[in-house]
């Protein structure tokens, strides 16, 4: 089996900015051709033959900087309709930036449409008030970062904002890690990789 991978662009998008996001992010397409030795066959015996396309599987990559937000309850208020459930403020305005710089990374691209593996790798900022040994011990990854916001609502909001943008939906996503941390910069970096096999 041979493998022949093509990527574009060449280059990254860096420097882009979106708020108070700086996009440094790129988008790559890899076409994996695969070939075997089938013999010959004749008509009747094509159901015994496996016949492998090209499989074209992408992958793309960006960082959103700043404090990581945690997506938000959605909030009730009375209309003179009913009530209407109304994201917050805050999410919204970071799930802009997530799409701002996911768009930027896709750079044109169409959004996956297979199964995707899904890293988030979340950078809190450490907090100004320790003292500066405390401060390197942090960002070591000595100190955990055990404090709010959890993990898992920081993950939802990167991927409902990539919904239409990266992927078709975020029920695309079956392999997924995800990581929280101190850093120097606090911000969270994305990776959102095609896999092989049918969604289904």
């Amino acid at each position: 089996m041979s493998k022949n991978a093509l990527r574009y662009p060449e280059s990254a998008i860096q420097g882009g900015k979106f708020g108070t996001a700086r996009v440094v992010g790129f988008a790559e397409r890899e076409i994996e051709r695969k070939t075997g030795n089938a013999p010959v066959a004749e008509p009747d015996d094509f159901d015994a033959v496996t016949l492998h396309e090209p499989i074209a599987k992408r992958t793309v990559a960006f960082t959103v900087e700043g404090e990581p937000v945690a997506k938000g309850r959605p909030r009730a208020s009375r209309t003179d309709t009913g009530v209407r459930m109304r994201t917050p403020k805050k999410t919204k305005s970071y799930e802009s930036k997530i799409r701002a710089a996911a768009t930027a990374a896709m750079f044109g691209s169409i959004p996956f449409g297979r199964p995707v593996a899904l890293t988030v790798s979340i950078y809190l900022p450490i907090p100004e008030s320790w003292s500066k040994l405390r401060q390197t011990k942090a960002a070591q990854d000595l100190i955990r970062a055990t404090n709010k916001p959890d993990t898992d609502n920081v993950v939802k909001a990167v991927k409902d904002a990539m919904n239409e943008i990266v992927y078709e939906d975020d029920s695309q996503v079956v392999d997924l890690v995800a990581t929280k941390k101190y850093g120097r910069e606090p911000r969270v970096e994305v990776e959102v990789m095609e896999l092989d096999g049918e969604a289904a």
